[in-house]
């Protein structure tokens, strides 16, 4: 179900997280907060990955970790705890609503459990902007890092690129555990995966605290480097809509796909930003919609059948193909 890894998919992984531990080296500030922006976003769409890939059912909620992440660090750091302390107690919290919220809502299937999520993240934006401990609307203040620029933004980098170093190696060993067959059977078949013995219910609500562990540790280090949290900023729906369209781009329910995705959407993103910012949301539209008509199981499948069917002389067949489920 899973494919094991060769020696050359670890030499590759390796050698990719070598390559990111070199990049401030070699970039300039804006560069490397560039990468950074890339690995949060990688962030995010392999978090997705376990509830919305692995087990079938469609999130909303990753900004509503993402945000709870940012305003536990925020909290914390005001109350005198160190930031390396504060944001992985940012994961520990997010996990927590999680699990409650899990034991809520994952009974639902499909839509319902879709509508659900993004009610909680709502709920949870409104409860931050009314709140006295989150500095209500007016956000909150966290305190200054010391030192200098370049120091600034390497401290992110690296604090960022450790969150998603930590969250490749739980998917790779979700996918090597009895939980990630147990999720993908949850997808393929709910009832059934339960006559063989898999218990549904505490599957997902893991699967469910996974998704929320790291984006509210990417959450933390965003609001840190920020130094200013408002709900309006990290609650934003975007995360959870582009999270899942990074995984679809890349390919759902595989372990390279998500990252495949966000690295490829994000330089687009930063690209439309760049040259073309009073069209950056139509774009991205267009995007999103050309994803889903023309690679609907992502880019990592697109390249395998493609393999199969006679190289690049078959893609313009295979992605016509995927059009005709459109049709009346």
């Amino acid at each position: 179900m899973f494919p094991i890894w060769t020696k050359n998919q670890w030499l590759a992984l390796w050698l990719g997280i070598a390559v990111l531990v070199a990049i401030p080296q070699f970039t300039d500030n804006d560069g490397t907060r560039m990468w950074m922006d890339i690995l949060m976003y990688m962030i995010l769409a392999m978090s997705w990955n376990f509830i919305g890939g692995l087990t079938g059912y469609p999130s909303f909620a990753t900004a509503a970790f993402f945000g709870l992440g940012a305003y536990t660090t925020a909290i914390l750091m005001n109350h005198g705890a160190p930031f390396l302390v504060a944001m992985p107690l940012g994961g520990v919290v997010g996990a927590t609503v999680a699990l409650l919220l899990g034991i809520l809502i994952l009974r639902l299937r499909g839509h319902y459990f879709a509508i659900a999520t993004y009610g909680a993240a709502e709920g949870l934006r409104e409860l931050a902007e009314n709140l006295e401990i989150t500095g209500a609307a007016d956000g909150i203040n966290l305190p200054q890092i010391e030192g200098t620029v370049d120091y600034f933004t390497q401290y992110f980098y690296y604090s960022m690129l450790a969150v998603a170093v930590l969250t490749v190696l739980t998917v790779y060993w979700v996918t090597r555990h009895r939980l990630g067959y147990g999720l993908v059977a949850i997808r393929e078949n709910e009832d059934a995966a339960g006559m063989l013995g898999v218990v549904a219910t505490k599957y997902k609500i893991v699967a469910f605290m996974l998704s929320a562990i790291f984006p509210a540790m990417a959450g933390g280090v965003y609001a840190y480097r920020a130094a200013f949290v408002e709900p309006i900023d990290v609650f934003d729906v975007l995360f959870s809509i582009e999270a899942i369209v990074m995984a679809l781009l890349g390919g759902v329910g595989t372990i390279v796909g998500p990252l495949l995705g966000a690295f490829f959407l994000e330089l687009i993103n930063d690209f439309l930003w760049s040259h073309f910012l009073e069209f950056h949301t139509a774009f991205l539209g267009l995007i999103m919609v050309l994803v889903v008509i023309f690679t609907p199981r992502g880019v990592m499948a697109l390249v395998q059948e493609v393999r199969k069917k006679g190289g690049l002389r078959a893609l313009g067949g295979i992605l016509l193909a995927n059009t005709q489920r459109f049709k009346v």
